[in-house]
């Protein structure tokens, strides 16, 4: 059934209360921000960058949270660029510049509203229709424009993130995320989706079918997840097994080739919803996943350490549940337990089936969604894994890397002639 959505923004009215669950996800928007400007600008010779940041449901541009008036996410994002350039152009002889284009989206007139006159209140009166771009429509109305935009501006490169913080779980559509996938070079898209509210109200009603037949199920589809949950009663796993179906659908219809599903628990509403950050390389992937190391306790996963390990196992036998694992330091310790014997098996399989060693960069390529995994914690595995003379590793030129303290992405993973982990694998 349709939800009443607690977001209202009116000039003249107080902010909507913000929930601690939302501003640890506005924390993660803004850092990852800074992450990617960092790395997009590494070379110190480099003067300029150009990038687009969409908030596709942006709201009024501040809330209500703990007693005080804070900054919505149209605000961080603005802040984070400044920051940043400022940063940048502080360190570097010739000065640094960003040429941003910011696309605060929502449907609601009112919202906009509020936010272009807290936007003129605060100095960015001139920066309206120029850099900064207010349009009152739904995402996937305003998408062919912003599209249209970056192609013109960014001839190839296309750097581009997407926040797409819906409230509920079929505000985009998932064809609107497949084509900013397919359109651009280099986009990353943050899409929340509310998955507990979805099960919740999991019924036959015209409302709920409508609403999930726009995320590209079938008819038939609806009827099984139904069927599902009338099946399996109070049983356990029912929910697991629901969120495992509609998992699988998003990431097959995104088309996304690197993909990351966290959960955010919301004490005020008792529910999950996921935060996915989809993308087309790989090192985007890692960012984000050392991102939710750094910040902690804010966000967890369906199973258990290692690879193969966080969304969901369609083949997982539901008497036997994954625990909610969290990003702490006890979480980190027994990863990096359990990778040492995955990345064995997985190095061992790759020799055997290949011509030649697999390259640090295609196990991570080929292992990295659906874990926890980061490179930080594969360095340091695959380094104890060399001392312990379980592998070798080999770099430029064929030479092996006996002492070496780090490993890069074009390193081979060799087995060593004599070895006593793969020995009995």
């Amino acid at each position: 059934m349709a939800k009443k959505k607690p977001y209202d923004w009116k000039i003249g009215g107080k902010p909507p209360q913000l929930g601690d669950h939302s501003a640890a996800k506005h924390e993660v928007f803004e850092r990852y921000v800074e992450i990617y400007i960092d790395k997009l600008t590494s070379m110190p010779s480099r003067e300029h960058l150009h990038l687009t940041i969409v908030d596709g449901f942006c709201g009024g541009g501040t809330y209500s949270h703990r007693g005080a008036i804070v900054d919505g996410s149209p605000f961080r994002l603005l802040s984070a660029v400044t920051q940043a350039e400022a940063s940048l152009a502080a360190a570097r002889t010739k000065g640094f510049r960003i040429s941003c284009d910011f696309f605060f989206v929502d449907v609601n007139r009112h919202h906009i509203e509020h936010l272009r006159s807290l936007l003129e209140l605060r100095g960015y009166r001139d920066r309206i229709g120029r850099d900064i771009h207010l349009r009152t429509m739904s995402f996937d109305e305003a998408y062919p424009e912003i599209r249209d935009r970056i192609r013109a501006g960014r001839k190839t490169s296309h750097r581009s993130l997407f926040f797409l913080d819906q409230y509920g779980w079929s505000d985009v559509s998932l064809g609107t995320i497949r084509t900013i996938l397919t359109d651009l070079a280099n986009p990353e898209i943050l899409l929340t989706f509310a998955v507990d509210f979805l099960i919740d109200y999991l019924s036959d009603h015209p409302s709920m079918m409508k609403a999930l037949m726009d995320l590209d199920f079938a008819r038939e589809d609806v009827r099984d997840l139904i069927d599902l949950r009338t099946d399996q009663g109070d049983a356990p796993g029912w929910r697991y097994l629901i969120q495992n179906r509609i998992y699988r659908h998003v990431v097959r219809l995104t088309q996304a080739k690197f993909y990351t599903p966290f959960f955010i628990h919301s004490r005020e509403s008792h529910r999950s919803y996921w935060l996915l950050h989809l993308a087309r390389h790989r090192q985007a992937r890692d960012e984000m996943g050392k991102l939710h190391w750094a910040i902690k306790n804010s966000f967890q996963h369906h199973g258990g350490p290692g690879f193969h390990s966080l969304g969901f196992d369609p083949d997982k036998d539901l008497r036997d549940m994954p625990t909610l694992f969290e990003f702490d330091d006890v979480a980190r310790t027994h990863s990096e337990e359990v990778v040492i014997g995955q990345l064995a098996a997985m190095i061992h399989d790759a020799n055997r089936t290949s011509l030649s060693p697999p390259t640090v960069e295609e196990l991570f390529t080929a292992h990295c969604n659906d874990t926890p995994v980061t490179t930080d914690i594969l360095q340091k595995v695959l380094i104890k894994l060399r001392d312990e003379r379980e592998i070798e590793l080999i770099g430029d030129g064929g030479k092996l890397k006996p002492r070496a303290v780090t490993v890069d992405w074009d390193d081979r993973l060799a087995l060593p002639a004599e070895r006593s982990l793969f020995a009995s694998i």
